[in-house]
C-alpha cells in the first residue's frame, strides 16, 4: 500500500536515455543520408 504523502514515480533517466537514444539515431541516419546523397 502506498501512502498518500508519496509523490508519484516519474522515471526522469529512462526518459532522458530514450530521447537520447533517439536523437543519436536520427544523426546516424542522415549523416548515412547525407553521404549516399553526396555520392549520387
Amino acid at each position: 500500500m502506498k501512502s498518500p504523502d508519496e509523490k508519484k514515480f516519474f522515471p526522469k533517466g529512462a526518459i532522458a536515455f530514450f530521447i537520447l537514444l533517439v536523437i543519436l539515431t536520427l544523426v546516424f541516419f542522415y549523416s548515412i543520408y547525407f553521404l549516399m546523397i553526396s555520392r549520387a
